[in-house]
């Protein structure tokens, strides 16, 4: 199984996968203080074989300081024996809110859904992308 996390200084979406790694799904939304402790919790009760860290990247490609913490983060979960692999997670909370366009309006109200479903899309992606390659997920 396949875990993403979408990660943010107030929240945290997590997506798995299905057992064949075909499909990604909701898991949960983390929120409040100390949220990588919150995280290595979730992810050592699930066991992924990989945890995929949403990487925010600018419009040209940069990385900025969300993007330093989402790699130092990922150092941490190799630290206490996660594998982590990183994906390009630039416009995922935008096409999130377009997929309804009442999506915009419950994701003022319920900004954890966002964060939860942008997740499932950086899974869904990294899942369609090995699959396109052949590479070993």
């Amino acid at each position: 199984m396949i875990v993403a996390v979408d990660f943010g200084l107030k929240r945290i979406g997590m997506a798995r996968s299905d057992d064949s790694e075909t499909w990604a799904f909701p898991h949960k939304t983390l929120e409040g203080n100390d949220l990588e402790t919150k995280l290595i919790i979730e992810l050592k009760k699930i066991g992924p074989r990989v945890v995929v860290l949403g990487l925010p990247r600018n419009m040209d490609g940069t990385e900025g300081e969300m993007a330093v913490a989402v790699r130092a983060l990922g150092q941490r979960l190799e630290d206490v024996g996660f594998t982590v692999d990183f994906w390009d997670e630039r416009l995922t909370s935008r096409l999130v809110s377009r997929q309804d366009p009442r999506s915009l309006k419950k994701a003022i109200k319920d900004k954890g859904k966002v964060d939860l479903m942008s997740a499932v899309l950086i899974l869904q992606e990294y899942i369609n992308a090995r699959r396109r390659t052949n590479e070993p997920q």
